[in-house]
């Protein structure tokens, strides 16, 4: 799994489970979120903290006690049936974003990685990402877009607003708000 996840380029982070139960974590510098909820168990794993937190509230495992389990990008996480872990590492490829050359300068990316990938997997959950580099662009997080892709109702009344605010304050930039 190492020497895999050392050739691949990119924003990744797998997950195998093996013959044994043996579930390994591969993480590269996509977003991820895991915990235990070692009373019941349980490890649960989501792409994000707030995905997560939304997931855990909607089937009822806020309820129970649970313990964040840190991951760094290069790590390679074992849980074993009996719910162990063991960790190794590996060494990542160094990932260039394909935004920096709207400035011109190779390490000065326009967007962070966590905005690249919100950017990529919008549509998928059938949101423009004009929409999305709208509200970036207007000072939503990351983490506040992604629970706006869970709730539509939240997603439209935000992008309402936005584009009123933004159409009201480019009326008042072309015009003078003379009016």
């Amino acid at each position: 799994m190492k020497y895999m996840a050392e050739t691949v380029e990119g924003n990744f982070t797998f997950t195998v489970l093996d013959d044994n139960n043996s579930l390994y974590i591969i993480k590269g510098s996509n977003p991820m979120c895991l915990l235990h909820f070692k009373d019941i168990g349980l490890y649960v794993y989501a792409s994000t903290e707030s995905i997560m937190k939304n997931a855990i509230r909607r089937i009822g495992l806020h309820k129970f006690a649970n313990e964040r389990i840190k991951t760094d990008e290069g790590d390679i996480l074992c849980i074993d049936r009996n719910g162990n872990i063991t960790r190794s590492e590996f060494e990542p490829k160094i990932y260039r974003s394909k935004y920096g050359s709207w400035y011109g300068l190779d390490d000065s990316p326009y967007y962070d990685m966590h905005e690249e990938i919100l950017l990529a997997y919008c549509g998928c959950y059938g949101v423009d990402s004009e929409d999305v580099e709208l509200l970036l662009e207007y000072g939503y997080t990351c983490d506040e877009i992604e629970e706006m892709l869970m709730d539509t109702n939240l997603l439209h009344e935000a992008l309402r607003d936005v584009k009123y605010m933004c159409g009201e304050s480019l009326y008042e930039n072309c015009c003078g708000g003379i009016w």
